[in-house]
């Protein structure tokens, strides 16, 4: 008798979030795929004849495909008995998670931590659900299924722990208590202990931790630190090889580590594979003991001349984008297929879309991709391309799901939420941001939400349908690229409408707003706004129903992402308009 099941593996999103490097979120997210790929591989091993439904591959060598992320909710057609398959699928995703724990702990010095606690607390990770039933109606099936899922994950169990003890938790999470003998931190420098542990002197690491620190995964286990990709605008600029070896050979006399120079997983132009955060004067101390004052002195120095020589004295801005991305009544249009393969042919389109996402974040948008499984994309992706990846991301979205519907005759759509973080800023913080700017945009549906959080100031948000906001922030990017609007506009247009109410008083606030820009002076107090640029601003008022608050702070962010394009050397906007 075939039955249809379903299968669950996680935890999911608190397991993922707990990240202090782009590492460790990279590392979380592969390592639930890797699960993933685990039980599906089980269901079409050891459960012949079986089908996928979700992920949609036909063969164990579609899913040993490396590039394709799996989703932690399979789907599939089974015939033998469920328990049995339950039972083979949860022991080989056990199996997997040991053996990856294994190759992450044999990199490390058994004596030097707590290898029983950690396994431990490693093997209490999972948490694996499956339900099953006879395969009558596709649909019908399927809905009563997901219910008896949500069902089982509500019902809790809470087995003691046996690995307490009376030492500090885990940085990333809070957990779990750290398996790193305080010993350490009192005995060991700051270099012994992050080429030891792969930690800085304040953090407590527990198993899971190690795990995502150390993990491996073969010819993939390399990743953009945070500043690197906030350096990437500036790298971009950086045309002189002989100048990056001078500076690169000069740190490599002062006896900086090979490991800390960098070896990023791809190229960027001249600077090669060298770690952008060789170009934040704040890392530099990270690299040198803390006594060697005269080598970090020195560091200093050489990089200050190196940015001078080769940058026309421009620093890298200390910002970067966290894109976080998902699909916009999925579920709908999922519960609308009436046949088993009806949804596999939907399954294999998000497959579709998934294996093109990888290109365009990082061949295309110079980005670093997290995840992409179905309609889930997360990258870490630099402010000067991070606008026109969101959007080809949700172009190529919608392309790949137009011939479906849900119930109401509305196609799947494709919101993004971008988060703008500091480098140096935990890494969970900025995932919060994206999530929020993610939960913001798929209010609307089918829109990017974009939150600039900046150091020393409040978070600011613009959101709007694609085609909408988008477009105006693009607007806004190339006045100020050309200098047409003087950053004190914002911030006076700002201040006016926390003044005056704008629902009773639009025509008098369209007014004030023509009369603050029109005494405003571009091009560094030189000249007055031009009238096209009046009409512009004007148009986002009348025409597209902007609040002043609204095109004030899009006129905030929008400022960020030119400072990058410059920085970045992209091509000048048109002179239309301006």
């Amino acid at each position: 008798m075939p039955y249809l099941m379903l299968v669950s593996i996680g935890p999911v999103q608190e397991f993922i979030a707990s990240a202090r490097r782009s590492r460790d979120l990279w590392f979380g997210s592969w390592l639930l795929s890797e699960l993933s790929r685990a039980a599906a591989v089980s269901i079409l091993e050891h459960t012949k004849p079986a089908q996928l439904i979700f992920p949609a591959v036909d063969s164990l060598m579609d899913l040993n495909n490396g590039e394709l992320n799996v989703a932690n909710k399979l789907i599939a057609v089974i015939e033998q008995s469920p328990k049995e398959v339950g039972k083979a699928i949860e022991d080989a995703v056990c199996a997997k998670l040991m053996k990856i724990k294994d190759g992450a702990y044999s990199k490390l010095d058994h004596a030097l931590f707590d290898v029983a606690t950690a396994t431990t607390q490693v093997a209490d990770l999972l948490e694996f659900f499956w339900v099953a039933l006879p395969l009558g109606d596709y649909r019908a099936t399927r809905m009563q299924l997901e219910s008896l899922l949500a069902a089982r994950k509500a019902t809790r169990e809470f087995n003691p722990v046996t690995w307490g003890k009376a030492v500090p938790k885990s940085s990333l999470d809070g957990q779990r208590e750290s398996v790193i003998p305080e010993s350490a931190f009192e005995s060991l420098s700051e270099q012994v202990l992050r080429r030891r542990y792969g930690i800085r002197k304040g953090e407590r690491l527990c198993g899971v931790g190690l795990l995502k620190r150390h993990g491996n995964r073969g010819a993939g286990d390399r990743f953009f630190s945070t500043s690197h990709v906030a350096a990437l605008p500036l790298i971009q600029r950086l045309t002189n090889p002989q100048a990056i070896g001078t500076y690169i050979n000069e740190l490599r006399g002062l006896d900086v580590a090979e490991a800390d120079l960098g070896n990023v997983p791809r190229p960027s132009g001249q600077w090669g594979h060298y770690d952008g955060h060789l170009l934040f004067e704040e890392r530099l101390p990270e690299f040198f003991e803390a006594q060697d004052r005269a080598g970090l002195a020195q560091a200093r120095r050489s990089l200050k001349h190196f940015l001078d020589a080769v940058a026309d004295g421009k620093r890298p801005e200390p910002y970067y984008a966290l894109l976080l991305a998902d699909g916009d009544r999925m579920g709908a249009t999922i519960d609308h297929q009436p046949t088993l393969e009806a949804h596999r042919a939907l399954s294999q389109h998000l497959v579709a879309f998934a294996s093109q996402v990888r290109m365009i974040v990082e061949t295309r948008h110079q980005g670093s991709l997290v995840y992409a499984g179905g309609d889930d994309v997360l990258a870490f992706v630099p402010l000067h391309t991070v606008l026109s990846c969101a959007n080809e991301l949700a172009q190529q979205f919608y392309q790949q799901l137009s011939g479906y519907t849900d119930e109401n005759g509305h196609t799947p759509t494709l919101s993004v939420g971008v988060a703008v973080s500091h480098h140096l800023e935990p890494l969970s913080d900025a995932l919060e941001l994206a999530r929020s700017a993610e939960k913001r945009a798929k209010r609307d549906r089918n829109s990017l939400s974009v939150v600039v959080s900046k150091r020393g100031g409040g978070d600011r948000t613009v959101s709007g349908v694609w085609g909408t906001m988008d477009k105006r922030v693009d607007t806004l990017i190339d006045l100020h690229r050309l200098d047409a609007v003087p950053d004190s506009a914002a911030y006076e247009l700002r201040d006016l409408a926390q003044r005056l109410n704008q629902a009773v008083l639009q025509p008098m606030l369209r007014a004030e707003t023509v009369r603050i820009l029109k005494r405003k002076r571009p091009v560094h107090g030189q000249v007055a706004i031009t009238d096209e640029t009046l009409e512009t601003l004007g148009e986002m008022i009348d025409a597209q129903r902007v609040t002043i608050s609204q095109l004030a702070d899009e006129l905030i962010v929008a400022r960020v992402f030119a400072d990058a394009a410059d920085l970045a050397n992209l091509p000048p906007p048109s002179t239309r308009g301006a």
